[in-house]
């Protein structure tokens, strides 16, 4: 019964941001940056120690040395996930599933472990990537709040930051709410932030209520995503 639920909130989670447009359209190959073609056709990058670079995408992260949840943590695999399509970059979960190990997990802080012995739910932190199909500004929060109003998703907060861990983007907190009685059952955090003709979109969901460090991790992640110059031509 829980998969089954799991399933079925996790469905909705993806339908509702799907509905934003930011990977359900389709555009055309002419006039393309070099970071829309890696989406079209996505390449994997390099690590050296732990410094993950993906040039053609003109990034570079360096895994960050204290994680307290998302232990394990590295370069994706670029399959486009779920509806939307979207392309995962990089990904931080407390699973080892998917991405390389960390060479420093065993020198990481440990004060989520008992909650993971616990049998709490495995949770990601995951970067995607898309083509952007609409202005990720100040003037775009009050269509993305339309938006997820429209897919059934209770809004906690959502703002443009103008410097969000080195980023300009929109962030949002949503709900998952039970229909039966209104309360949330599962946090979505999200924050879309624009570069030339793409939209990256980092985002991590649990159940209302988490206990874990989930927010300080995010911020270490974040702020250790960054963008390098593009090589010349």
């Amino acid at each position: 019964m829980f998969e089954t639920n799991r399933s079925r909130v996790g469905a909705l989670a993806l339908c509702a941001l799907c509905a934003l447009s930011l990977g359900c359209k389709k555009t055309g190959p002419r006039g393309q940056s070099a970071l829309a073609q890696w989406v079209d056709s996505p390449s994997s990058g390099s690590k050296d120690g732990d410094t993950i670079k993906i040039p053609p995408l003109q990034v570079t992260f360096e895994i960050p040395e204290t994680l307290y949840v998302f232990k394990t943590c590295g370069e994706a695999s670029h399959s486009p996930d779920g509806s939307n399509k979207w392309i995962p970059v990089l990904t931080c979960g407390s699973t080892g599933e998917d991405v390389f190990d960390s060479e420093d997990e065993e020198e990481s802080y440990f004060a989520d472990d008992e909650a993971t012995e616990a049998g709490a739910e495995p949770i990601d932190l995951t970067i995607y990537v898309t083509k952007k199909t609409r202005p990720i500004d100040e003037r775009a929060v009050t269509w993305f709040e339309g938006q997820f109003k429209q897919a059934g998703l209770d809004i906690d907060e959502i703002s443009y930051q103008h410097d969000y861990h080195k980023k300009a983007g929109i962030y949002a907190k949503l709900h998952i709410v039970d229909g039966g009685t209104g309360e949330p059952t599962r946090e979505i955090i999200q924050f879309m932030f624009p570069r030339e003709d793409v939209v990256f979109i980092a985002r991590m969901e649990y159940p209302f209520g988490e206990t874990r460090s989930v927010d300080a991790d995010w911020q270490y992640v974040l702020w250790n995503f960054d963008f390098t110059a593009p090589a010349p031509s």
